[in-house]
Order: C-alpha cells, then structure tokens, then sequence
C-alpha cells in the first residue's frame, strides 16, 4: 500500500560531488576543477528553487546517474551506504532498513520517499522499499536529505528526504536496451522507449536471493524454503500539452519472507498501480503555479506455506487506495521568494483480514483463526496541509530560509512545524550553515489500530512523535578538494515502542515517557590529486542518550565509508570502495552479535562504444559474513546480508 503524495520540496540542502571524467558527463565538464562543477551543480529540491549546493541550507547529498556505475551499485539503498549519518539493516522481508541519524525502526516510516515530488508509502506499515523494486535504469537523479523536514514534507519527515526523479524526456526518439547477469541466478532486462513527448519503461528481474544456506531463522533453527523472487515494472509517461504531463504507473513483485522457521515457507506478493498528472506554469518573476491530482490502488499478500505438504499455512491481505491533490505557488518580490501551497489527502484501508491455518510451534490449527489486522476495518484517513516558505537574500553573503506547515489530520491531532536556516558564503571557498527545525511522525496503521490476542488489554492509540533539531554545517572548498563537517544535537519525545501488554499475552505501541537525544558529527571528504583518480571518503560518530535506559542498542557508534575511481583510459575506469560500520550491541539472544564488519566491492564501468557501454564488480569481494540486528529487535536471531556475487551490467541505446 502506499501513499503518493506531491509536495515541495525542501530547502535543506548539501549536495555532495563525485567527478565523472571519461564518460558522456565528463566530457562537457573535463576541464573544470572540483570547486566549480560543485558550483554547477543544482538542487531543485532545494526549496522549490535551482540552487547552488555551496548555498543551500542543510546537509544533502546529490547523486546524478553517473554515479550509479561510477560507484559500482545496482540497487539504490546500496547507493545509501555513502551517505555519512545513514546506517543500512538487512530485514527479514527482504528489504533493508535505512536508519538516518540513529532514528531506527524495522520499517522505513522515519523518512519521506517522493519519485518525481510524489510520495511514496506503505499504509499499513508506513514503510517504502528502495531495492530492486526501483529499477536504477528509470532514474536521472537522487537527492538525500538529512535532517527533519517536516515544514515542507509534513508527517514522516522526521529523520529526512530521498527524492529520486526519473529519467527527463529526449529530445529525438530513442530506444534504450539494457541486460543484466550475476550469479544466484540473476537475470534482469530493461527497455526504455523516449522521445520528446512520450516514455515507456518496462522492467523484469528474476532471481534467488543472494543468502548462505546456512543462514538461520529468527528462532535460532536452520532455513531451507526457496529463495526465488520476481519483480516487474511498467511506467509510461507523456506530455499532453505544454506543462501538463500525465504519468502511469504499474509494478508488481513476490518476494521470500527470509529466516523464518524451517517448518514453512513464506513468501510477500505486491501489486500497485497509479495515476497522476501535474501541472506546471509561468516563472518566478511572474509568478509561477504548480499543481497534482493522483489516485493509486495497491495490493499486498504475505502468505505462508506449510513445508512437508505445502498447504497454506498463514495468509493476510494488506489493501489500500489512495488519492489526493495539491496547489504550490511561487513569486520573486524584491529579495524574496515566496513559496506558498495546500494539499489533501486521503487514506483508505480496504481489505486487511488475515487467516491462520498452520502455527510453527503447535502445527495445523482446528479450528483456523481468523480475524481483521485492524481494529476498525476500512477506516480511512483525510489529512488537510497548508505551508508557507520564505527564502531572503539578506546581502550577497548571507541567506535566511523561514518555514512553517500546518496539518490536520482526521484520525490524528493538529501539528505545526518550522523550520530556519541561515547560509554564510564569507568568501569564494568557504559556507557556514545554520539550521533549527522540528518534524514529527504519525502513528502507522499498524501501531494504532493492530488487534491484539489473547488478552482483554485495550491500549491508547499513540500520539505523533515529534523531534526538535539543530544543526551546524561548514564547507570548504578548494579547485581539487571539498571538505564538509556536519554537527547535529537531535532530540525526540513521544517516540513509539513496541511494549509487551499486563498480561505478555501480545505486543502493543505506546508513547515512551522520556526523551531520546541523538548527537553527532559527519564528514566527507573528495580529492583529485590527478586528472584520472578521484578519492571519497566519509565518517561519522553518533551517541545516543535515552532518558529512561541510558545508550540505545543495535546502533553502530561509528560508521564510514571510502572511495576511490581511477580512470585507466578515457573510456574506461576501475573502482573500490569500502564501507564500514563498528560493532553494534543488541538484545539478541543467540550467540552471534552484530559485531564490527567492513565491507569491499571491486568493479568497473566504461564504453565499447558511443552506443554501447558496461559496468561490472564483484560484491562483498572477500565474501565477509556480516550479521545484522534481529528482525523483530530482539531475543531473535539476527539477520544477515548477502554473500559474494558476481555481476555483468550491459546498456545499448538505439537511435539518436
């Protein structure tokens, strides 16, 4: 289920920068320093305004498709890893948990997804996937922004923004082709067709899921259900008239439930489709208006199979639509601009009832249990949003970015939240930045309407939980080289925990009572030191204090990640890059613990031809077991990520 929402975007911005000479990029930007392609490159994310990253507020990072080859990934969460502050968890319903700043969470309902200014979220778990189920060939660029934002994105921009925008219509018709191999049985194919007014992308992925057979479930025991999963994507998009442009979407994915039990299999089936056009006119000195309409209807099955006799075993449906429209406004006024907008949405849960038929502890079950995932069934949700934002050009040298949103939910209170930010350019080199903002996350369906059971216990439905942040950055920069420290003091009240209820019959969600404080600092750090090699490196440090229970578990105190791309021709190019996160203490109460890990990829990308180009790499080159925390969070076997694999990546493009 998820919930596709336009909104603006956000003026938090630091967008970091990988040079990418001897590719199609590079050669426009070959003869310019480090310090001036940072200069030329923008963030339209950056409160609704083309912004120069050295003079956005904030901390974002800013990754063009270049990248994608250029750091030897395939998946966008992998992208993720070289984001200083961001922390990745492999779940066990094959997604990975991204964790920005410390604010974790089994789902990813911490942060805002938006494809093209559309959000995209689970309703029932208020979660988004960001793997295979986002195929990178559709993708022009991916913008992270760390940091509360909830001013502009409204509920769920607690711990920040990944806005990915797909792939721009060409200017002459033009059919690209790509393939892609790798073992665990992994065969994946593209197509895109682009001219200047229609696109059509197609996509299917099938593959094993790249795990040890000795990996085991959450209750200790070996696995042995299969691995197989499938994910098909379709997308068409089309300009209609001048600044009105209508977009399909339409994807569909099965995937195996990893480490459960040996005595079944376990599987989550997907299905979405959706609607949207949007609207864009006139210029900011005129003034310039842009608006959305949209509807989405999605379709979840978790399903279980019992292993000997492959009778079903357990099954839920996980149904929604939703729909929902929004009007922003933008006006220059002297040294002003003024962004203004309001937006509805609505949220509808459909069909969401669940059977048991088999339990892996007491085996087939007589009578069956049968029941609803939701204590009011069908419920829906309408939020009403208003927000209004200020950028001021103070003098030359010196900005003030001022928001504030106000939100009414049906189901939930009102929220208002702000947001201010100064940006410093001293001189050519040189950028401090200043920011105080707050956010908050609404409760997920499943936290305040899960039915409990076997208890009498009726809890209260949670309230939101809210965040207060300040943040200090500096940039320097020099023609080569670009350095940038982040400090940030976070701190969270109203945070929702799964509780056992009285009787530790079932599990619950509830308010903590204290405060959680999240603190830290990151880094990154790029050098050309040649025309042909480029090194990246990143780090952070984060300390957690919770009021109630002191340093929280499952965080890893310092994480980092390392860089380097040499171009050995001008075609061609290699790469390493390391990724590394310190050991992590958790509530598991198995052996294995999440300790230290360092994990290395080897690949390489280039052209055979003007038509005809390639990447490829080897993941997780030393074939490292990395343990990560437990699914559930605790007294369950940890999960782990995936082995080594070996992977080919093949682009064609037809035409001009």
């Amino acid at each position: 289920m998820f919930i596709r929402q336009k909104v603006p975007a956000s003026s938090l911005i630091f967008a970091t920068l990988f040079f990418t000479s001897g590719t199609t990029w590079a050669e426009d930007f070959a003869e310019m320093s480090l310090k001036e392609l940072l200069e030329v490159d923008v963030f339209t994310a950056a409160s609704l305004l083309p912004t120069q990253t050295s003079k956005a507020p904030g901390t974002v990072y800013s990754f063009n498709r270049e990248y994608f080859s250029r750091f030897g990934v395939r998946r966008l969460d992998d992208l993720l890893q070289f984001v200083p502050g961001i922390q990745l968890n492999q779940y066990r319903k094959r997604h990975r948990s991204v964790w920005a700043r410390g604010l974790i969470d089994r789902y990813n309902d911490k942060l805002v997804l938006l494809i093209d200014g559309v959000r995209m979220q689970h309703l029932y778990y208020g979660h988004f996937s960001l793997g295979d189920n986002l195929p990178l060939e559709r993708i022009e660029k991916v913008e992270v922004i760390i940091g509360p934002a909830s001013s502009l994105y409204g509920a769920n921009a607690f711990g920040g923004i990944i806005s990915i925008t797909t792939r721009d219509f060409a200017d002459e018709p033009s059919v690209e082709l790509s393939l892609e191999a790798a073992n665990n049985a992994r065969g994946k194919g593209s197509f895109l067709y682009n001219n200047s007014k229609f696109q059509a992308f197609g996509n299917h992925l099938r593959q094993d899921a790249p795990f040890r057979k000795e990996r085991k479930s959450f209750t200790g025991e070996e696995v042995l259900q299969p691995l197989d999963e499938d994910y098909t994507n379709l997308h068409l998009k089309a300009k209609v008239v001048p600044g009105l442009m209508l977009k399909f979407d339409y994807a569909e994915s099965e995937t195996p439930f990893l480490f459960i039990p040996s005595t079944q299999d376990a599987y989550v089936e997907e299905k979405a489709w959706g609607l949207a056009a949007a609207y864009e006119h006139g210029n900011l000195e005129t003034g310039r208006i842009e608006g959305n309409v949209y509807f989405q209807s999605d379709k979840a099955r978790e399903y279980e199979k019992e292993q000997t006799t492959q009778s079903l075993g357990y099954e839920e449906f996980q149904n929604a639509t939703m729909a929902g429209m929004g009007i922003t406004g933008l006006k220059r006024l002297d040294d002003h601009v003024l962004a203004a907008g309001i937006s509805w949405q609505l949220e509808k849960a459909e069909k969401t009832r669940y059977e048991r038929l088999f339990h892996f502890r007491d085996g087939f079950l007589d009578p069956t249990e049968k029941g609803d995932l939701l204590s009011r069934p069908g419920i829906s949700n309408h939020n009403y949003a208003a927000f209004i934002q200020d950028v001021w050009n103070i003098n030359p040298k010196l900005d003030l970015t001022l928001g504030a949103r106000y939100d009414n939910f049906e189901q939930f209170d009102d929220y208002f939240n702000y947001r201010g930010a100064l940006v410093y350019n001293p001189d050519d080199s040189q950028t401090w930045k200043l920011m105080y903002g707050t956010a908050i996350r609404t409760p997920t369906s499943r936290e305040y309407l899960k039915v409990l059971q076997d208890t009498d216990f009726v809890p209260e439905a949670p309230d939101a939980e809210s965040i207060n942040s300040l943040e200090l950055g500096y940039i320097y920069q020099w023609d080569e080289a670009n350095l940038s420290i982040n400090l940030f003091r976070n701190t969270l009240t109203d945070f929702i925990r799964e509780v056992p209820t009285p009787d530790e019959a079932d599990e619950y969600f509830a308010n903590s009572n204290g405060s959680l404080r999240l603190e830290g600092v990151e880094s990154l750090f790029h050098i050309r030191p040649l025309d042909t090699l480029l090194l990246r490196a990143g780090i952070s440090y984060l300390k957690s204090d919770d009021s109630k229970s002191g340093e929280l578990p499952y965080l890893a105190s310092w994480s980092s990640s390392f860089l380097v791309d040499y171009n050995y021709h001008a075609s061609h190019s290699v790469g390493f890059s390391l990724v590394h996160n310190d050991s992590r203490s958790d509530t598991n109460g198995f052996d294995d613990e999440a300790g230290s890990f360092v994990m290395a990829n080897l690949f390489a990308s280039g052209q055979f031809s003007p038509r005809l180009s390639y990447s490829l790499g080897i993941d997780n080159l030393f074939d490292e077991k990395v343990v990560d925390l437990a699914g559930d969070f605790g007294w369950q076997h940890n999960t782990e990520r995936s082995e080594r694999e070996f992977w080919i990546h093949l682009d064609w493009t037809l035409g001009d």
